[in-house]
Formats: C-alpha cells, sequence, structure tokens
C-alpha cells in the first residue's frame, strides 16, 4: 500500500467561493520515512492518521506559535493524542494547508484545520463537514498563522467545495479570534451564508489585581467569609496544603494520583471517569507527559497530610492557560475542597508571570466557577455554507434542527435534574 495518494488538481471560479486558482492536494495516509526529507509540495496536504502527522511536528507546533489565535487542543502532541485514542471509529483528517511556493519552491505552513465529513446529517443528502470536536473538547478554533489568516480560511473552504459539501461547521471557536474576523471577512466577500448555532460565555480569568484584591472586588463578604470559615474546619483536621507547580521532574505519579482520585467520585461510579476508559486514560496521560516536557502542564492541588483532597490539571499555550480537568474527594464534599482549590488557584493564576489569562473551558453558567470569576469569554458555533447548490437551503435547514434538537436536549436535561432532586428528597425522608 502507498502512503501518498497522487495530487489532484482543482480550479474554482471566485463566483464557486475557492480561491479563484488552482489548487493542489495530496492525502496522506501513513508517515512515509522519505518524507521527512521530501515532504509532498501541494497546496494542501491530508492527513488521515496520527500516524501521519508525525512528519510535521516541528512544522505543526511552530504554527501554533506563530499563531495570533491559541488552541492548545490542536497542538502536536494532544492532537496526535486524540486521534490516536479518541476517534472512536470515526474517520478524521487534518487538512495542513500551505502557502504558494516562494522563488526557491519553499512553502509556509498557514493553517491546520481537524475535520471530520458526516453522511447523513439531519437527513441531508450531501456530506457536510464538520471541525472535529470529541469527548474532551473546550475549543476548536483553527490554527491560522498570523497575517495568513484568510489565505489559509479560502483554501480550507475550496477544500470543502471540491468534496461536494454542503456546509462546514465551526464549533465552539472564540468570537473574538483572528479566526472569527477572517471567516467573517472571506465568507462576505464570497457570498457564503453562515448561521450561528450556538453562542455561550464562559467564565474566564484575567486581571492586573492580586488574587486577595481579586477575589475581595469579585466575591461577596458573606461568601468569603464562609469559604474562610470551610477553609478553617478542615485546616483543623490536619495539614492543609495548596501548591501550585509543572509536574515535578516526573509527573507520572501525580498523574495517577489525579487519575485515582477522580475514579473514587461519581465519575467513577458512573463509569465516566478517565480511568475507567482505555483511550481516555491514555489520551490524559500522553497530553499530561507531552505538556509536562514542553514546560506547559500546570498543577495545581490541595493536600490533607499529603493526601490530595483536590487536584486540577490545565495547560499552557502561548500567553494563557486552560483549565482542563478538575477532580475532588468527595468524602470531604462539606467543605467544598474544589471551591477551596480554585479560590486558591486564582491567586497563583493571578501571580504566574506566565499567565496573562485563564479560560476555564467550563459550560455557560457554572454553579461554581462563575461565581469566582467575574470575566467572561465569549464562544460561537456557525455553519458556513459550500458552493454546491444545496449549499444555503442546507445551512438554513441545519442550523434550525440543530436549535431545536438543543432545545429539547436542555429541557430534558432540567426535567432529569428535577427529578433527581425530588428523588434525593424522598430519600432523605
Amino acid at each position: 500500500m502507498t502512503d501518498v495518494r497522487q495530487p489532484f488538481f482543482w480550479r474554482s471560479p471566485p463566483e464557486a467561493g475557492g480561491t479563484g486558482g488552482e489548487l493542489t492536494v495530496v492525502t496522506l495516509e501513513y508517515a512515509a520515512r522519505y518524507l521527512r526529507d521530501d515532504p509532498p509540495d501541494a497546496d494542501v496536504v491530508i492527513l488521515e492518521s496520527a500516524d501521519a502527522l508525525s512528519p510535521y511536528r516541528v512544522q505543526i507546533d511552530e504554527l501554533a506559535a506563530a499563531s495570533a489565535d491559541t488552541n492548545s487542543q490542536f497542538e502536536y502532541v494532544t492532537l496526535s493524542a486524540a486521534m490516536e485514542h479518541l476517534r472512536g471509529g470515526e474517520t478524521v483528517r487534518v487538512a495542513l494547508l500551505w502557502s504558494d511556493a516562494d522563488e526557491n519552491g519553499k512553502r509556509v505552513l498557514t493553517g491546520l484545520v481537524p475535520y471530520r465529513v458526516s453522511s447523513g446529517f439531519f437527513g441531508l443528502p450531501k456530506p457536510v463537514w464538520r471541525v472535529w470536536r470529541h469527548i474532551h473538547s473546550y475549543i476548536s478554533t483553527p490554527v491560522l498563522r498570523s497575517g495568513h489568516e484568510r489565505l489559509a480560511l479560502r483554501r480550507f473552504l475550496t477544500l470543502a467545495d471540491m468534496s461536494g459539501a454542503a456546509f462546514v461547521e465551526f464549533p465552539i471557536f472564540h468570537a473574538g479570534s483572528a479566526f472569527a474576523d477572517a471567516l467573517e471577512d472571506v465568507a462576505g466577500r464570497q457570498g457564503r451564508h453562515v448561521a450561528e448555532t450556538n453562542a455561550h460565555e464562559r467564565a474566564f480569568l484575567q486581571s492586573d489585581l492580586s488574587g486577595d484584591a481579586y477575589l475581595s472586588a469579585h466575591i461577596r463578604k458573606k461568601k468569603r467569609k464562609e469559604f474562610n470559615r470551610l477553609w478553617n474546619r478542615l485546616a483543623e483536621l490536619g495539614e492543609l496544603r495548596f501548591e501550585a507547580h509543572d509536574g515535578g521532574t516526573n509527573p507520572s505519579s501525580w498523574i495517577r494520583l489525579f487519575l485515582d482520585l477522580e475514579a473514587r467520585g461519581w465519575k467513577g461510579k458512573r463509569g465516566t471517569a478517565l480511568k475507567a476508559d482505555p483511550g481516555q486514560r491514555a489520551f490524559f496521560e500522553k497530553i499530561c507527559r507531552g505538556a509536562h516536557a514542553q514546560g506547559k502542564l500546570h498543577c495545581a492541588e490541595l493536600t490533607l497530610d499529603g493526601k490530595p483532597l483536590a487536584m486540577l490539571a490545565s495547560f499552557r499555550a502561548s500567553g494563557g492557560v486552560y483549565t482542563f480537568k478538575i477532580a475532588f474527594d468527595e468524602d470531604y464534599s462539606r467543605y467544598s475542597p474544589g471551591a477551596l482549590l480554585m479560590l486558591k488557584a486564582t491567586g497563583a493564576f493571578l501571580g504566574d508571570e506566565r499567565s496573562i489569562w485563564v479560560d476555564s473551558c467550563a459550560v455557560p453558567n457554572h454553579p461554581m466557577i462563575d461565581h469566582i470569576w467575574a470575566q467572561r469569554r465569549a464562544m460561537r458555533s456557525v455553519l458556513v455554507s459550500c458552493a454546491s447548490p444545496f449549499g444555503v437551503p442546507s445551512v438554513r435547514y441545519a442550523a434550525a434542527a440543530m436549535t431545536f434538537a438543543e432545545t429539547v436536549r436542555t429541557k430534558l436535561r432540567a426535567r432529569y435534574h428535577a427529578f433527581r432532586k425530588g428523588t434525593e428528597h424522598d430519600a432523605a425522608d
């Protein structure tokens, strides 16, 4: 079996929404040894496996560093780990989008977009492209080189046009990103229809205040007194310590403690803890070790006599931090160890010279972090029509169907939580 499919060419007329030029595309199924010295020369290289990603590790990490936006999930280590362990049978592809060749024949990587193709989406007769989200996705902003966002985006949309897709879904991206600006501009110039399917805000931390000053400014005095009381009550049980660090010389011990702690809680009882699924466990271990090797792992923990009560795993990306997973010991739930950990972590983040901002990656209206962090980051999800005659009507139909489905899910979740609450009250009686 060959690794590389022969390149093909496609000329997109401007009115079709393409780049208005010839686009060359090469698909790579597996890493071939010679590609490290002689990579294919094309406008777009499509990678179909984590193995195929490996020859481009240096270019991908350099692209992430040169992007105006951050997305730790689309950096090499995290993306390759997800493709290896979280695909769940899905066919996931990564489009590498390159600049035109200069006089020396050299190209620069201008964009990276992981995606999958869905058939029969809400009964649609045409395939749709969806920027990839997996079970642990918290942001899906495409990684585009600063100053080259529009070129990269035009080429990706042209690629979707070439495939005959009805539309492209861009989920959970930062509404204030360079990508968002480029998408609005390119879609407007090419006459593509854009429909918003979700818009929400999530807790965000960015301030010049110290930790104590920030909490005093944004948490009511009565609530602060209650948190102080819980801390003092917990401290009566033993030596209570908070620590923020980078995982030390060997993060394996911290990773194991985190997985064990999470598995002892409600996620473990429901079978949704990372440790319960071999693929998810391998994913978490790999991204933590990879981040640690690059100096991007951020660990926070609350311990009682050396025993972990609450732990938080986060990842750095340029000048920011994305919080990823939190776990706490439910035997001490009456002391709110998770909230106490986040209060202490707030001060650690604000005092960290490497951190300009911290994204909670939490769901909107989160019952805990929304009451601690006052800032908000706006997130959006949109559908963008392709050149197909079915493009615009497909976007309108799919947007309405997705909105209706989310409304139904929200109502069902509310009823489920109300039922559980009622059941718990009955049991208490």
